[in-house]
């Protein structure tokens, strides 16, 4: 697919922040746009200006804000992101044990370089949202996209008036717009064809009562034979599984 970050021209590498209520998928949406943006640049052979760390060739940061969630963080992925072509920023000293939301130097200079483009994981809620707005005046010094990852089979996200206060509390505890949304229709388990088109269907709905574009559609890979590209009018993200439970 064609990367739609929103952010693709000639001007310096982007900025895209991921957001959404828990159990929404942003994290594989971020993990997944982060491998795939560095399979085009490796690709495209649009190597970045410089490297951000000496120790990393690694064309695209992913950094990790979800101080949130305990299970599904970017910060668990690492080795398996350098493999791919990313690599992960997490606050120093935070662990699968121990959050700390405090203002990162290594997070600021992440953000506030643009070498290389930078993705962003962020908690899905007002506590994780101000973690990200610790960051905002230099966000918004520079062009940025901040996707809301929807799965209308989730709770908060349902309803176009639930949809409109879920974003609300993120905007206003982040400090900053949220700018498309990012349909992630799906029952894990117990998905189907029909779960995924009829869901994207109805996140269609909710974006055009909020004015609100879709950037793309993410589709697990093993759904991809039954749909095709063409199934949608938006682009389609093909995701790999990163983050899997002991029980499935």
């Amino acid at each position: 697919m064609a990367i739609p970050s929103g952010r693709e021209h000639d001007g310096p590498p982007g900025l895209t922040l991921f957001t959404g209520r828990f159990g929404s998928g942003k994290s594989e949406a971020a993990l997944n746009y982060a491998v795939a943006l560095a399979g085009k640049l490796k690709d495209g052979n649009q190597a970045p200006n410089r490297p951000i760390s000496q120790s990393s060739n690694a064309p695209v940061l992913l950094v990790d804000l979800d101080i949130v969630t305990p299970y599904f963080r970017t910060r668990e992925m690492a080795q398996t992101m350098q493999a791919h072509g990313v690599e992960v920023v997490a606050p120093a000293g935070v662990s699968r044990h121990l959050d700390m939301p405090a203002i990162s130097p290594q997070i600021l200079g992440a953000i506030e370089q643009q070498a290389r483009p930078v993705v962003v994981d962020v908690g899905g809620d007002p506590q994780g949202a101000r973690a990200l707005g610790q960051f905002s005046p230099a966000i918004q010094r520079r062009p940025y996209t901040m996707h809301f990852v929807v799965n209308p089979y989730r709770p908060f996200t349902g309803s176009a008036d639930a949809l409109t206060r879920s974003i609300a509390e993120i905007e206003r505890t982040s400090r900053l717009k949220v700018t498309s949304l990012v349909s992630n229709p799906n029952l894990i388990g117990e998905t189907t064809v029909r779960a995924i088109v009829d869901g994207h269907a109805h996140i269609e709905a909710l974006a055009r009562s909020l004015g609100l574009p879709i950037a793309f559609v993410c589709v697990e890979r093993r759904w991809m034979p039954g749909l095709g590209q063409n199934s949608f009018a938006q682009p389609v993200l093909a995701l790999d599984r990163y983050f899997v439970m002991s029980w499935e």
